[in-house]
């Protein structure tokens, strides 16, 4: 890792993971609070998120064939350009006393666009700056720092939406996004893995050639799976945290910030612990082994009612989700081939973007059943698929791609 840190590329690439993903889960985090106290529904509040996936649906694929196709470094500046933008127009929306739900479920749309962009571009960026000795370390240090934000960012949320409402929070985020606009730009210019025929290729045909891979690569058609199960079954339980803990709990905003921040601390401490600690050999059984456990401490949050028992165990669902997400990108990267690593991180895209209707479906069961028995009822339903997957997926234990 220090080694990572001497070289200037990385160092920049890896402050834009962290100042954007600062900013990113602060907004998330302000927009559920805000939605529950403007909305009073849950599913409204997922709604909100669910919109930030759409993008990933209808655009993952997109933006990863041009990312093969275009130098990275601009085509990731315009997006934290335009994601700065946004944060500004949210803040003068919030400063200006208009509470339009429609006006900031469009911006969410808008800054999911923009998210499309990360694994693309940044995170094969890193991938690129390390090279294939340092992927590893890579990828491990770049998800600790996307853990910590996930810690940080709904902490400053919560204290500054409880301080300064949510105007306070929007523009922390506008002025990380335009750091990260300034960090991106001083960047060299980077080859693009693919060969310059590549460049001349229809752009569907290049996606085609993607999808045939993932498909007929058993490994890369597993981890693509596992992605699946996570973002329908697993990740959409966040967008519950503020509802348990303004409906089962009774916590104000700042709190509520801080049991968001409890299970980004964990996800933190898990990513800095498999970083030091996992083998290759193990890669795979700690990818698929941290998402049933997610699902398993979602079926124990439901049935807790006070706040310490809650607020441990959201703590050990980021242990968890930091097994998922550490191995995630590191076998996305090494099992796709160099030319096809930007559509192949799309189709990843794709897949993240399942969330799409793993949000919409804990949104409505939230409005049906509140928030704890919706988590209990979207774990059970994702336990199911995830044992298929074991089954199927018997090399659980190789290791890395070759």
């Amino acid at each position: 890792m220090a080694a990572l840190m001497r070289d200037a590329s990385f160092r920049r690439i890896w402050s834009v993971g962290l100042l954007g993903g600062v900013g990113r889960w602060l907004e998330m985090l302000v927009l559920g609070i805000w939605a529950v106290e403007t909305t009073g529904s849950p599913f409204l509040v997922a709604l909100l998120l669910l919109l930030r996936m759409a993008p990933f649906v209808l655009l993952g694929p997109i933006v990863g064939a041009f990312a093969d196709r275009l130098p990275p470094r601009p085509f990731l500046a315009v997006g934290f350009a335009v994601a700065t933008a946004v944060s500004t127009v949210v803040l003068c929306i919030f400063l200006a006393g208009v509470e339009a739900y429609w006006l900031v479920a469009t911006a969410a749309v808008v800054t999911g666009t923009v998210w499309t962009t990360d694994m693309p571009l940044r995170r094969r960026m890193l991938g690129d700056i390390a090279g294939s000795d340092r992927l590893a370390a890579a990828m491990g240090t770049d998800s600790a720092t996307g853990n910590a934000t996930r810690m940080l960012g709904p902490l400053l949320g919560g204290l500054l939406y409880e301080a300064l409402g949510a105007p306070g929070a929007f523009a922390l985020s506008s002025l990380l996004y335009g750091a990260s606009v300034v960090l991106v730009l001083g960047l060299p210019d980077m080859p693009l893995a693919s060969a310059a025929g590549h460049r001349a290729e229809r752009l569907a045909r290049q996606m085609r050639e993607a999808v045939v891979f993932a498909v007929s690569n058993r490994d890369m058609l597993a981890i693509l799976a596992v992605t699946v199960i996570f973002n329908l079954w697993c990740f959409p339980f966040v967008a519950m945290i503020p509802v348990i803990g303004a409906e089962t709990l009774a916590l104000d905003p700042a709190w509520i910030g801080v049991l968001a921040a409890l299970e980004g601390a964990g996800a933190f401490l898990g990513a800095v612990v498999v970083a030091m600690t996992a083998r290759p050999r193990f890669f795979r059984a700690i990818y698929v082994g941290g998402t049933g456990v997610y699902l398993l401490l979602m079926l124990l949050v439901s049935g807790l009612g006070t706040v310490w028992p809650v607020a441990l165990t959201v703590f050990a669902i980021g242990l968890a989700s930091a097994c998922f997400g550490s191995m995630q990108s590191t076998l996305v990267y090494a099992c796709a081939p160099p030319a096809m690593r930007g559509r192949l991180f799309g189709l990843l895209v794709l897949c993240i973007g399942s969330g799409l209707l793993g949000f919409a479906n804990i949104g409505w069961m939230g409005d049906l059943h509140g928030g704890s028995a919706a988590a209990r009822i979207v774990a059970l339903e994702g336990i199911v698929p995830l044992l298929l997957v074991l089954i199927l997926w018997r090399r659980l234990r190789g290791g890395t791609p070759s």
